[in-house]
């Protein structure tokens, strides 16, 4: 029997519900910052990896962590700024972004939701002291770890990220929600990652142009 107009309403209703539960559930870290400051969250559009557009696909579909494959990108050390945080017993949230040490170019903004009681005493100190990135931290002190990305995305930038990434407003800029794990699949880490665009980068990499 076909469904009504008010079962397929309600079906559709249901489902958006569902949608918006899913987002928010990947979208947390930056979700609270944002609610905390009473901004609406932009309009976040998922993608599948392989709708990703390079040069951000390579920088952002994979499961290593995003500090040294920036670093390794950007050919510079990359140094913290931690916008806004709030720390727990157990757990660190902070919105904050990555900048090369070389050019003092931002080259990620987004936010974190750190899981402290994972983590060796050592390690979690110099985490929340909050001045070097996450992942340098967890490779300097020899923590096992892998990226676990849940959803990628595309997101017009606002007026933080415009701040923060030195963006135009509007533009398109691509990112992703990845958790970080141990090696026994135990959260580290939530995140939300977002790049700036780039005019060189997105032209060239690898010495091949690859946007037209």
């Amino acid at each position: 029997m076909p469904a009504t107009p008010d079962r397929a309403a309600e079906a559709a209703a249901t489902q958006n519900s569902a949608d918006l539960a899913q987002a928010l559930h990947w979208l947390m870290p930056l979700h609270f910052f944002y609610e905390q400051a009473g901004i609406p969250l932009p309009d976040f559009q998922f993608l599948s990896g392989k709708a990703v557009p390079y040069p951000y696909r390579s920088l952002l579909v994979h499961e290593n962590d995003m500090t040294p494959t920036l670093a390794a990108f950007h050919h510079s050390k990359l140094y913290l700024e931690v916008h806004e945080k709030v720390l727990t017993d157990d757990y660190l949230m902070r919105m904050v972004t990555l900048h090369a040490a070389a050019s003092d170019v931002p080259v990620e903004f987004g936010a974190i939701g750190i899981h402290l009681g994972s983590l060796p005493s050592d390690t979690r100190e110099a985490v929340v002291d909050g001045r070097i990135p996450l992942g340098a931290i967890l490779g300097e002190h020899g923590v096992p770890h892998h990226g676990s990305p849940a959803a990628f995305f595309s997101v017009p930038a606002d007026q933080l990220m415009i701040r923060t990434l030195r963006q135009i407003e509007g533009t398109t800029l691509f990112g992703r929600c990845n958790q970080l794990v141990d090696d026994d699949g135990i959260a580290i880490a939530d995140i939300v990652e977002i790049l700036p665009r780039s005019d060189e980068s997105e032209r060239w990499i690898g010495g091949v142009n690859k946007i037209n």
